[in-house]
């Protein structure tokens, strides 16, 4: 782990990166199926990271609707769901 990263807060197509300075940094990604059992995850985009206060559900909304058609809101709350638990300790 590179020693300026703080966590990574990952669902099954987003990662949010926390750094120690307090930026957070958006991965997006496209899981898909494996007919072995596991599910690969291949990244997509890896956008510069923002200030926390930035790192909003509107942002992360608008940086995967740059890439997916389609995409379910659930993920990007559970994403921001997570960010908050863990900030809140």
């Amino acid at each position: 782990m590179h020693e300026s990263i703080e966590k990574y807060i990952i669902t099954d197509n987003l990662d949010a990166i926390i750094y120690k300075d307090g930026d957070m940094k958006l991965q997006i990604f496209n899981k898909t199926k494996s007919p072995y059992g596991w599910e690969p995850r291949n990244l997509i985009v890896s956008h510069y990271s923002v200030q926390a206060n930035e790192f909003t559900y509107d942002y992360v909304s608008d940086k995967v609707d740059e890439v997916y058609s389609t995409f379910p809101n659930e993920e990007i709350h559970e994403l921001i769901t997570k960010i908050k638990q863990y900030k809140n300790g």
